[in-house]
């Protein structure tokens, strides 16, 4: 993958993940429990599987795309 390619999925999978999180915070909101806790297990799933399948193959190429909060 080109760096500039890589670069620019960098960005999008980070606003995703700000946006996953704003979803995971209205969860909270959510009753009854199970219905709560089951949003939460897809949200997990979810974010494992961008860091696994997306973010982690970019940096494995290029580790200096890595954001630094």
């Amino acid at each position: 993958m080109e760096k500039q390619i890589a670069a620019e999925l960098m960005e999008e999978i980070l606003k995703l993940s700000a946006q996953v999180n704003v979803i995971a915070s209205k969860i909270e909101g959510i009753t009854p429990d199970a219905d709560r806790m089951e949003m939460r297990r897809n949200i997990a799933t979810l974010m494992g599987n961008c860091d696994e399948h997306l973010y982690r193959p970019i940096l494995r190429q290029y580790p200096e795309l890595e954001p630094h909060w």
